[in-house]
């Protein structure tokens, strides 16, 4: 402790905070505080002094006890004032685990930058608005702490006992008034720099180091960033920032860097998409790590003393089996990720938040059906049945990962399930802050802050602009800053905003119209609530046989049963959906709308199940037959470097037939 407290103090006395008089006694080390020019403190009043003792019980279990013999004697000025009483009641309170996390979606760089300021400057006033949520001190901190009062003082006093109430959020607003335990570091800041060092506590001090050490301002302590990924132009143009080009990279980089805040990436599909530039992922890959000075794409970093980031990229586009916008994490990273999480165990009190640019499965997120979920792109591995229940397995074992944040799908965060509960991890949809990549006219950044006992996850409206008072007379024009869930970390339990339902209501009903005419499976609902499969919601077939669902009640019919290889098939939302045997999640569309219609499905056979359509009125019948690998769902969308190479074949075959064409015709010469 002795060293601890020494470095401490020798970082303040750097820092020019205070001069500090030491002297050593047998059982104690005397510290006389000067307050330099920077001290608040009349110059009449005399310097403090803290003690700072050791002593050991009969068991030999060396404890470190704080005491203060002029704990009650503050400075005239400050004496009965709330500053006061506000620094003795959280006065144990520490900084070390409290953080605050902006989460950025996808990115997608615009022509006009306007809206992505907007977005950044929005962002880092939340962020001084909020400020930290320091920690209060655990049971056995605080025992510590009772019985060295009890020891010097001669009688316990009623202390803080550190627990926290959790209301039920039921409004936007992001104060906690009602939360008498809940306190936040701005409040502490001023009058913490008002008193002598000697009438700080330990964690005052570190508060205050941290403070001192940290470039921007005191409301910017423990502030991270993240970005998910796709940095880049969305229209390609076939031009330098289009996404994936080098120059994307750099841009990105240049916006990030602006934040003035230490921050990680990961890849998104669009970021190796730099096909006029590169001839594989590989190479467009390593331009991305040169440009952000990574030696790998994924990474881990520790924010807090027992808070963890971690962060995992898609490594392939070109060399996809399918859909080059399908989310792929290699073995490398897959077995990387799972040691990582087994190195940092619940039992040692960690957290870990991980971030990957699509959802996993088995996430319960909201999915688009009509772009990602018909080409086999929504969660991470979508097309690797080896690897994609890998990310849910892990979760399911690990306590310890308790946040998952996720974009992909350019959706915003008013809708119930852009939040989910699996297990003891929350799932985050994170949504957009460019106006032409945003799908629904939203464009929202997620911030998370937290502590070693609570999160509270936040959304950026940077499309609804407010009105905030910043005084009696004045106010200021600011983003939208609402309160979307709570999570209790010692009683896993989580509380979510149902004011967010109001949101919903308001979405773009042109938007909305617009995107079920162009969807290619005309979907009721273009964003597509997924239905999960549940053995107890009343609609699984055990032993499916005959008619099915028929044209008459297709749209309203919902059901779902296991083909005789285990396959999982589903009648939903008009169409068959066949879903992963191990988390129930949707992978993608057999039959659609379109072709089902007025057509009834039957289950024919008797140990083989078949899949049958037939038409009523002519009794015509196709057989809904596996693919090649046994799934059955069809994979829409083919690579896209494949596509490009098979159009500039077809153009090139088509230039030299016209040249063919004109070399035959030629005018006839008058001479």
């Amino acid at each position: 402790m002795s060293l601890l407290l020494s470095s401490l103090l020798f970082s303040l006395i750097q820092q020019e905070s205070w001069a500090f008089v030491v002297s050593w006694k047998p059982t104690s080390l005397v510290i006389n505080t000067l307050l330099t020019n920077n001290s608040k403190r009349p110059s009449s009043t005399p310097p403090s002094r803290f003690f700072l003792s050791s002593s050991s019980s009969d068991d030999d279990d060396a404890t470190t006890q704080i005491n203060n013999p002029h704990h009650h004697q503050h400075h005239d000025e400050f004496k009965g004032t709330d500053a006061m009483t506000m620094l003795q009641k959280y006065k144990d309170y520490s900084i070390q685990d409290s953080f605050n996390l902006i989460v950025m979606g996808d990115l997608h760089l615009e022509d006009d930058m306007a809206n992505h300021y907007q977005a950044r400057d929005d962002c880092l006033s939340a962020l001084k608005e909020l400020s930290l949520l320091p920690s209060p001190p655990s049971q056995q901190q605080q025992q510590v702490v009772a019985t060295a009062e009890a020891n010097t003082c001669g009688s316990s006093r009623s202390r803080n006992n550190g627990d926290i109430m959790i209301p039920t959020v039921d409004s936007v607003s992001h104060h906690h008034d009602d939360d008498q335990d809940t306190v936040r570091l701005k409040d502490l800041l001023g009058p913490m720099k008002k008193v002598a060092a000697g009438e700080l506590s330990l964690a005052q001090l570190e508060i205050l180091l941290q403070e001192k050490k940290q470039e921007g301002g005191s409301h910017l302590i423990n502030c991270h960033l993240v970005s998910l990924g796709d940095l880049g132009r969305k229209d390609i143009r076939h031009e330098p920032g289009d996404a994936g080009t080098t120059q994307s990279f750099l841009d990105a980089r240049d916006y990030l860097d602006s934040f003035e805040l230490p921050y990680d990436l990961v890849t998104g599909n669009h970021d190796l998409e730099g096909l006029d530039e590169f001839d594989t992922d590989d190479a467009n890959l390593q331009a991305w790590m040169k440009c952000f000075g990574k030696t790998q794409p994924y990474f881990s970093k520790q924010i807090g003393s027992r808070t963890l980031l971690v962060g995992l990229s898609t490594v392939r586009f070109r060399d996809s089996p399918h859909s080059s916008h399908e989310c792929h994490v290699d073995q490398e990273q897959l077995e990387w990720f799972e040691q990582i999480v087994a190195n940092h165990s619940d039992q040692d009190g960690w957290k870990i938040f991980v971030f990957t640019h699509a959802p996993i499965m088995g996430s319960n997120l909201r999915v688009l059906q009509n772009v990602h979920l018909v080409n086999g792109c929504a969660w991470m591995n979508h097309c690797c049945p080896t690897t994609r229940s890998r990310f849910i397995d892990t979760v399911k074992i690990s306590p310890q990962i308790k946040l998952w944040c996720s974009g992909h799908f350019h959706l915003s965060h008013d809708f119930p399930d852009s939040l989910s509960r699996v297990h003891q991890c929350t799932f985050v949809q994170v949504g957009v802050v460019g106006s032409k990549s945003t799908r629904d006219h939203t464009r929202q950044t997620r911030i998370i802050q937290g502590n070693d006992r609570e999160i509270y996850i936040y959304t950026v409206n940077h499309h609804n602009i407010i009105n905030a008072a910043v005084g009696v007379d004045e106010c200021k024009c600011r983003a939208e800053l609402r309160l979307d869930a709570k999570i209790d970390l010692q009683s896993g339990q989580m509380w979510r905003n149902n004011t967010t339902d109001k949101y919903v209501n308001n979405i773009d009903k042109e938007t909305i119209s617009k995107m079920t005419t162009a969807a290619t499976t005309t979907p009721s609902d273009p964003w597509f609530g997924a239905y999960i499969p549940q053995e107890e919601d009343g609609c699984y077939l055990e032993s499916p046989s005959g008619k099915i669902a028929s044209g008459k009640d297709m749209d309203e019919k919902v059901c779902w049963w296991h083909m005789h290889d285990g396959k999982v098939l589903g009648v939903h939302d008009g169409q068959i959906v066949e879903y992963d045997a191990s988390t129930l999640s949707p992978l993608g569309i057999v039959v659609n709308r379109k072709e089902l219609k007025d057509r009834e499905v039957l289950i024919v056979g008797d140990d083989s199940k078949v899949v049958v359509l037939v038409d009523p009125e002519t009794d015509e019948m196709e057989v809904v037959h596996p693919n090649d690998d046994g799934s059955y769902w069809r994979k829409y969308q083919r690579n896209k470097r494949i596509r490009q190479e098979e159009k500039a074949r077809e153009m090139a075959a088509k230039l030299w037939l016209e040249r063919k064409r004109a070399d035959v015709v030629q005018p006839v010469s008058d001479e």
